[in-house]
């Protein structure tokens, strides 16, 4: 028994010895990981000296000029976000009038558009647009062209369903009048969404997304005079409705169906192309729309009719009739999000009793988006065919767009 506490003994020995051994060389193992106090300072060296590199290229970017900071643009009031923007869009055009919206007009360059706007936002659930217009938006060969307000609203926005716009705003009629104008697809909109659609005027609106998201609806009263305006020429208020659908609404595959509608009675409302004196339009008046949109991978189709009945307070050039005029416009990325080719067909009736007085034209289009709408180049050849079948005329339409 002696014998056997022995050797337990001296096992207990051998393994507190190996159990000490383990642990220095685990000590020692560590300690050899552990990182020396000058690799610590240079590891801290580098840190510091990335730190001043993105701090270098920080005020390059702010606008520091040497040791002067720059002159930073702050919200005047107490609005949680501030924004200021705009865009610009160069043309340069030549040929003949491929439709109306072109006679008289030459070869010629200038901006379609030139615009700057601010905007915010409040935690109250208020947001703000003011945007400017330094080239008074016009396809017209005008001259002294002058700075004026374009878009200026103030929306409240606590219910998805009930938004609450006051300003100057487009009527809810026209889905390609209602596109932004740095999203089209062609360099201008089809020439019936030009004759039969209102642009902005002083209004009140309210609109939003049913439950379920796929209504959206906006209904709109305005004044019915015409953007910067603010006078009413009646004391009676332009009418208009839209509501879309959506059918579809999958990664690849997005469609929208819509109606809308506009009912007015003007007493000087601005109207080309319908023959009234002077292109003023005193009278009654309703419209109607329906408009498709379907994207599919880098395909898009997009259609539109709209009609228009009109009754003149002179009779002139009818005591009653009817104007209508469509647009169907295909658009296919052969580079995806880069390079589109356009096409659209389109047809204007400003009087559907009589006969020979149409429009109908062709459109084949390039885009180019250097940077998405951002930076963008676009060129459209147009064919129309105008009144009394006149021959078909050309024109080559270019633009560079600038969104900032």
């Amino acid at each position: 028994m002696g014998m056997t506490t022995a050797l337990s003994s001296v096992r207990g020995l051998r393994v507190n010895r190996a159990l000490i051994f383990l642990g220095l060389l685990l000590a020692g193992v560590a300690r050899a990981t552990e990182p020396t106090v000058e690799e610590r300072l240079k590891a801290l060296e580098n840190q510091v000296q990335q730190l001043a590199h993105e701090n270098a290229d920080l005020k390059k970017q702010l606008g520091f000029k040497d040791a002067t900071a720059p002159v930073l643009v702050l919200p005047g009031g107490k609005e949680t976000k501030l924004l200021l923007g705009g865009f610009l869009q160069a043309q340069a055009e030549f040929g003949g009038a491929a439709d109306p919206r072109f006679a008289g007009v030459r070869d010629r360059l200038y901006f379609r558009r030139a615009r700057i706007y601010v905007a915010g936002s409040f935690a109250e659930d208020f947001e703000f647009k003011a945007e400017l217009d330094l080239q008074g938006n016009t396809l017209g060969a005008a001259t002294g062209q002058l700075a004026r307000a374009n878009e200026i609203y103030i929306n409240w926005r606590k219910y998805a369903f009930a938004n609450v716009r006051f300003g100057q705003l487009k009527p809810a009629f026209g889905a390609e009048a209602l596109l932004r104008d740095t999203g089209t697809m062609t360099v201008e909109r089809g020439l019936a969404s030009d004759r039969l659609t209102d642009g902005r005027q002083l209004a009140i609106s309210v609109g939003g997304d049913l439950p379920g998201g796929r209504v959206n609806y906006t209904l709109l009263a305005g004044n019915g005079s015409g953007a910067n305006v603010s006078a009413n020429d009646n004391s009676k208020f332009q009418r208009s409705a839209r509501a879309v659908f959506t059918a579809l609404n999958e990664k690849d595959n997005h469609l929208t169906i819509a109606v809308d509608g506009l009912w007015t009675k003007d007493a000087s409302a601005t109207k080309a192309g319908f023959g009234f004196a002077g292109n003023i339009f005193a009278g009654e008046r309703a419209e109607w729309g329906v408009d498709a949109d379907w994207k599919h991978g880098d395909f898009e189709l997009t259609g539109e009719w709209l009609h228009g009945t009109f009754e003149p307070t002179g009779a002139v050039p009818a005591a009653k009739f009817s104007a209508e005029g469509w647009q169907v416009t295909g658009g296919y990325f052969v580079v995806p999000h880069q390079l589109q080719v356009v096409l659209r067909c389109e047809r204007f009736d400003p009087n559907t009793s009589l006969g020979g007085d149409s429009t109908s034209g062709w459109t084949i289009g390039v885009n180019y988006l250097i940077k998405g709408d951002d930076l963008r180049l676009m060129a459209d050849y147009l064919v129309g065919r105008g009144p009394g079948g006149a021959g078909d005329e050309g024109r080559l339409i270019t633009r560079f767009q600038l969104v900032f």
